[in-house]
């Protein structure tokens, strides 16, 4: 009756004072964010910030936070949470701390092309935060053609490339984090084998449109830069092999 209770009472509409939150107190229970409360345009932190290893208001977030909320929630090896956690304070200009919000500024380390977010084409400093689902129902329905109920990492590669004919190619920097973003979220919550087999679509589905880890979930391995390196080129040389498969009357664009 008690586990009941918290979670109906954590939906209710409360405040997370310096980060903490009254309803599930120190514990990592889901509470979605609150009033007064930022998020910033990616999902895996958002979830951290939900569950509560990041502060829950998402405020004054240090690098060692970042690095400890990684290795926590996601095991992330310890090189991959550092070189994640301070790359992103480089990349920002925020040595000290930041707020989930500030990883909202465009063209800093957000970019367009995303997956699950619209693009920022009105010139604002910030891009949008929310999922945006229509976007996300076509990263979803992409998956499954090499694995069934799975987004795999040849899916990956294929909507990545879809997704910059569309909106336009991305600089190396920003090519390169899109390739990440999604690799990682394929071998954290896919598990050790998720090279191979992928990610479960509703797994991927819940983690993204709720911010939330999904249920059941725990991670089964640490993954570690030499993993996700390897990832990520896969998704990069398959997106230039299917480039090149495009016809030569229809000139794409895309890194």
């Amino acid at each position: 009756m008690t586990s009941t209770v918290t979670a109906q009472s954590s939906t209710d509409s409360h405040e997370h004072p310096q980060g903490s939150c009254p309803v599930t107190g120190k514990t990592y229970n889901f509470c979605p964010a609150q009033t007064g409360d930022v998020r910033s345009p990616c999902p895996a932190l958002n979830a951290l910030a939900n569950h509560g290893y990041l502060p829950r208001d998402g405020k004054n977030i240090g690098p060692l936070d970042l690095v400890r909320a990684l290795k926590n929630g996601y095991n992330l090896s310890t090189v991959l949470a550092c070189i994640l956690s301070f790359g992103s304070m480089l990349l920002l200009g925020q040595y000290r701390c930041l707020s989930l919000s500030d990883l909202a500024r465009h063209n800093m380390i957000e970019h367009n092309a995303s997956l699950v977010h619209k693009d920022d084409n009105n010139g604002a400093e910030y891009a949008p935060t929310k999922v945006d689902r229509r976007l996300l129902a076509a990263l979803l329905a992409e998956g499954g053609k090499e694995v069934p109920h799975k987004l795999t990492l040849e899916d990956a590669a294929r909507i990545r490339f879809k997704r910059e004919v569309e909106c336009g190619k991305l600089d190396a920097v920003h090519a390169e984090i899109a390739r990440g973003e999604i690799t990682i979220a394929i071998g954290v919550l896919g598990g050790k084998d998720a090279a191979k087999n992928g990610v479960d679509l509703s797994a991927l589905h819940e983690w993204m449109q709720h911010e939330r880890l999904p249920a059941g979930w725990k991670p089964d391995h640490t993954q570690g830069l030499y993993q996700t390196i390897k990832m990520t080129k896969y998704v990069r040389e398959r997106m230039r092999e299917i480039e090149a498969q495009q016809p030569s009357n229809e000139p794409v664009e895309s890194h």
